[in-house]
């Protein structure tokens, strides 16, 4: 009988997992790799996704596909600018550093750039960068959550180790069992939780 490989747990600066968390996975990795994940329970299918479970996580949903994270980060607005690069160009400077002198900050592009980097030039360009960002976080992501927002409205995010990633919505209001799922929003980038982080216009 094959054994399903160790899940890895996820990690990220400044969450952290319900206290059973690291039981249920290891409990899940020590089952028949096989297993029909339609016979899972809620909480082993959660699990069996990648995703990381807190008090606050919604069990029993289904996360999007990366190609339908793409597809709403890509989603053009009437300039052509895509729903990624207006979130960028809203976001970049909220993890540039808040005790530097503007000047100095000038001088200084790697420390201006923050994180994020900063969009600059045509719409074309700031669409390719801030692709760029999207395969940055999805490629690197250790932490995957889904929450519920007041409204039945689901939440998807993906983060880096440091905390920092990106956030997807999709609004289950009025939704029946037999109803197609809406489409996935894009909803924006989020910084790594931290004290005080919404005093400087941190966005958690």
């Amino acid at each position: 009988m094959d054994v399903a490989e160790p899940r890895p747990n996820p990690y990220c600066h400044g969450m952290q997992e319900h206290p059973s968390a690291y039981a249920e996975r290891a409990k899940l990795s020590s089952t028949n790799a096989s297993t029909d994940s339609t016979n899972l329970l809620p909480l082993s299918l959660h699990l069996s996704q990648g995703l990381a479970y807190t008090t606050g996580s919604a069990v029993g949903s289904t996360p999007p596909s990366t190609d339908a994270c793409l597809a709403a980060f890509v989603s053009p607005n009437n300039v052509g600018l895509t729903a990624g690069a207006r979130a960028w160009s809203k976001h970049a400077h909220r993890s540039q550093s808040q005790h530097v002198p503007p000047e100095e900050a000038r001088k200084n592009a790697e420390l201006s750039a923050g994180w994020w980097g900063t969009p600059s030039g045509p719409v074309a360009v700031i669409n390719e960068r801030a692709l760029v960002i999207f395969w940055k976080v999805m490629n690197a992501a250790t932490w995957r959550n889904l929450h519920w927002l007041p409204h039945q409205i689901l939440v998807y995010e993906a983060r880096v180790a440091e905390g920092y990633g990106m956030r997807w919505s999709q609004d289950r209001s009025g939704v029946q069992a037999n109803d197609d799922a809406p489409e996935w929003i894009f909803r924006g980038f989020v910084e790594p939780m931290m004290e005080g982080g919404h005093d400087v216009g941190w966005r958690h």
